[in-house]
């Protein structure tokens, strides 16, 4: 069927914390409308569920399986590298910054003769 047969509803919806009462528009049927947290405490929810959830289950697991974790999360930046290069040479350039404070390398002393 088209989606023309149906209205365009804008679903408004309210935070489930008690103290934001924060009125949010999730898509209609998504996984956000159900979740029914705003912007900012969604945040919070999947930094508790990476923290309480998903780190000791990926403890758990043998090391080939973490490998295939690690080799999907390399593949997904090396595509976000290639698609914003101006962006990672910037980050790299004020990480180097950062931290090159903290390396021992000194310059070589070179030859003048």
């Amino acid at each position: 069927m088209s989606k023309h047969f149906y209205k365009d509803v804008q679903v408004i919806k309210i935070c489930k914390v008690p103290t934001c009462l924060q009125e949010y528009r999730p898509q209609r049927g998504s996984f956000f409308a159900k979740l029914n947290l705003c912007h900012k405490h969604r945040n919070i929810y999947y930094r508790n569920w990476y923290l309480n959830t998903f780190v000791p289950f990926f403890k758990k697991l043998p090391e080939e399986e973490k490998q295939k974790y690690r080799d999907m999360k390399m593949d997904a930046w090396k595509k976000w590298v290639e698609k914003n290069l101006d962006k990672r040479r910037q980050q790299a350039l004020e990480s180097y910054h950062r931290n090159k404070h903290k390396s021992n390398r000194k310059h070589r002393a070179t030859s003048q003769g």
